[in-house]
């Protein structure tokens, strides 16, 4: 009975900052060894979505190389997933002179590749009229340049070796929308990037697609609130809850699966309805 009231006081507390309680239970059917043997790459992987996404990728019996800028941040992910089946490096997207090398010393430490899934991403929220030109510069870099020829470099690998392979990128439902500010018009670019390189490529079958996750419980949304790692509580979305790591990571997996081999050019949104007209 004391715990009960425990937590009805708890509840009335995070009620009265964040403006109301929303528990979520995101279910995971994971088939064992799905992607057993497949190689993996996933960009911006040390946290939030790529975090997940490796976890979940590796529990199906792939290989799994994750990138990131932060070299703590890679050993904290070591350290949680603490599974031989990954793989690490460290790269920063938004230098594009080193993007072809990069790729090729993932590509050597995994054994190949079959599985591309683009998340790196920096994002701000300046106000737009007073965000300088170096901002701009560093968002439009990783997010829409730094794709950009990511992109280019994986499909020249699996259409030198002939891989049937999976291209995924990461977006967000800001490029579904018009915005001044430059993660905005930077997403927008990567998801008319997705469209254009899916039409191109999808002969010489690679699939390219991309998920647009809604406002989302990471640590990049952190400064929001209501974002409580145990309260998701977000009014914005019209489920009343903010979007779970564990639901980009569920269609990421279904995208880089065969069940979804007629899945082309498509830029999902998983925003609790937000973006509907």
């Amino acid at each position: 009975m004391i715990r009960k009231y425990v937590q009805y006081f708890k509840n009335m507390l995070k009620y009265i900052k964040s403006g109301g309680v929303v528990y979520a239970n995101v279910k995971q059917v994971l088939p064992s060894e799905q992607f057993k043997g497949k190689k993996v790459l996933i960009t911006g992987g040390s946290s939030g979505f790529g975090f997940q996404m490796a976890k979940d990728f590796i529990a199906q019996g792939a290989e799994v190389m994750i990138t990131g800028r932060n070299t703590q941040k890679i050993d904290e992910a070591i350290e949680k997933i603490n599974n031989s089946k990954l793989h690490t490096i460290v790269w920063d997207q938004g230098d594009c002179s080193c993007i072809i090398n990069k790729l090729n010393e993932a590509i050597r430490e995994l054994g190949g590749l079959d599985i591309a899934i683009n998340n790196a991403g920096v994002w701000n929220n300046t106000d737009w009229h007073t965000v300088d030109e170096s901002e701009y510069d560093k968002i439009v870099d990783i997010n829409t340049k730094g794709l950009y020829f990511l992109c280019k470099a994986e499909v020249d690998y699996f259409r030198k070796n002939n891989i049937p392979a999976k291209i995924i990128n990461i977006t967000s439902i800001e490029g579904n929308r018009p915005s001044f500010l430059p993660y905005s018009i930077s997403k927008w670019g990567a998801k008319c990037l997705t469209e254009g390189l899916a039409k191109e490529v999808a002969q010489f079958g690679i699939q390219v697609n991309a998920i647009a996750p809604g406002v989302a419980l990471t640590d990049i949304n952190m400064q929001l609130k209501q974002n409580q790692k145990d309260n998701f509580y977000f009014p914005q979305h019209r489920t009343g809850r903010f979007t779970a790591v564990e639901e980009i990571s569920n269609l990421a997996m279904f995208l880089a699966s065969d069940q979804a081999s007629n899945i082309v050019g498509q830029t999902i949104a998983v925003d609790g309805g937000w973006t509907i007209l």
